[in-house]
């Protein structure tokens, strides 16, 4: 099997780039003809990914996180590719909701013996996604975790962010579907129902039913806030009076000024924004 492996040097905290020639070896080992790239950029991977999709390999493996399969999502070839996932980044929710091994022989195998899956890709103004996107809070969270959060791994990245964010954050107006003008304290849209390790923001999602799962937190006190947010990690803060949820095929978000819309752990567009899904799917391999 002839595969293309990807790594990002950066991710899980420099994890992919202590272990991508651990994970070369498993690759080589299981029979596979490896050609190894080390992206330098967020565009870079990018490129290198979309190139492999169309390059005439078995497999397109990348080695990372939620970010790094991100990038990899953006521009491959949904009709013509097929990607795999050697998790190590800091989260790696979409790799906990497929099933994929965190230990690394296991996930080297799977990569090349695995099933191939078709999941639904998410689009937020034409950039796709595969997890969740937000914006209010829970993108304000996103960008303090990664401009001012370098020791931390897991969850606890994103509690310390919530933690020092939450102090001076203010509700925001948003006017949702071009109807409803109202102000929120954060709002996402998923296709799948976890980010930020394991917070299950709308629990009731999945990656291969041809919709979108929405969360909306309406205005609520800094107090309400901080006490419903360790529910998230089961799904119960729905049952919250001041949480939405519901499911579509697309939803849009305006605001007067632009708000940071982020998906996957990257910043990736601004209001006004529209989520919708890819009119093809991405093949994956999974248990």
């Amino acid at each position: 099997m002839r595969v293309k492996f990807i790594y990002n040097p950066a991710a899980g905290r420099g994890r992919a780039l202590r272990h991508h020639a651990e994970a070369e070896r498993h690759l080589r080992a299981l029979g596979a003809d490896v050609d190894a790239h080390a992206s330098s950029s967020p565009a870079d991977l990018t490129r290198a990914a979309a190139e492999a999709s169309r390059g005439g390999y078995d497999r397109v493996i990348v080695s990372g996180g939620d970010g790094t399969l991100h990038l990899a999502v953006r521009d491959f070839d949904l009709a013509g590719g097929t990607l795999a996932l050697v998790p190590q980044g800091s989260g790696d929710d979409f790799a906990k909701v497929l099933g994929i091994p965190r230990n690394l022989g296991d996930a080297c195998a799977l990569a090349l013996r695995g099933a191939t899956r078709e999941v639904d890709v998410a689009v937020a103004n034409g950039i796709r996604y595969l997890g969740v996107a937000g914006l209010g809070f829970d993108s304000e969270v996103a960008r303090y975790a990664n401009d001012n959060v370098k020791l931390l791994r897991g969850s606890l990245v994103y509690l310390y962010a919530i933690l020092r964010v939450l102090p001076r954050f203010t509700p925001h107006r948003v006017t949702i579907d071009g109807i409803r003008n109202e102000e929120i304290m954060f709002a996402t849209v998923g296709n799948s129902r976890q980010y930020g390790g394991g917070i299950r923001i709308v629990p009731e999602a999945l990656i291969d039913d041809g919709r979108l799962n929405l969360c909306v937190v309406h205005r609520t006190s800094r107090f309400q806030l901080l006490k419903t947010l360790p529910r998230a990690y089961t799904g119960a803060h729905v049952k919250s009076p001041f949480v939405e949820t519901g499911h579509g095929t697309s939803f849009t978000f305006a605001s007067e000024r632009p708000m940071d819309v982020y998906a996957d752990g990257e910043r990736i567009t601004a209001t006004p924004v529209e989520f919708s899904l890819a009119g093809e799917r991405l093949r994956i391999i999974a248990p």
